[in-house]
């Protein structure tokens, strides 16, 4: 494992005492993958938003189910006796595509991290729950009243800011 570390770390940081950190040079990110950061986030909202409604669209299938039924599985020549709840959502693909999704969003967030500050990344999240509002308008036909479009706009009016911030 050593000789993959040393092939692959710069020998100032494999050099470097126990607990400090690297030094500047290798910690510095331009701003093109600064702003390559905040658009992996901005795309990790919208998968993240789509993902959320195919939970939503399988935990509407869950509701079929009723509560406490039970299956009989069998695997080879082992037999279980298991919730019928918990075999549907283990075989429900809205829901298994929604983690998938979640999947590639958690790989996109730690690549976004590499080269931005967490202090202005992490609060984009929250677009997730404008894209989350939008889709459950066009998807559920949910209704929108005057307070929810005002904490959305409050939501966007507050990632402006960081994104002005994060720009200086």
């Amino acid at each position: 494992m050593s000789a993959t570390l040393e092939q692959t770390m710069p020998e100032e940081i494999l050099d470097a005492p126990a607990g400090s950190t690297p030094p500047k040079s290798a910690a510095q990110s331009t701003p093109e993958q600064k702003r390559k950061a905040l658009w992996m986030v901005v795309a990790f909202t919208l998968l993240a938003s789509v993902a959320q409604v195919l939970y939503k669209m399988g935990a509407n299938a869950l509701n079929k189910i009723p509560a406490g039924s039970m299956v009989d599985v069998t695997l080879g020549s082992a037999h279980f006796h298991i919730s019928a709840a918990l075999v549907a959502v283990a075989t429900n693909v809205p829901m298994i595509v929604g983690l998938t999704l979640y999947g590639m969003g958690a790989v996109m967030m730690v690549l976004a991290l590499q080269h931005g500050e967490l202090s202005v990344l992490y609060p984009i999240i929250s677009l997730s729950y404008v894209w989350v509002a939008i889709l459950s308008v066009l998807v559920f036909h949910e209704q929108v009243n005057a307070f929810r479009i005002g904490g959305i706009a409050v939501i966007i009016a507050g990632v402006a800011v960081l994104g002005k911030s994060g720009s200086r």
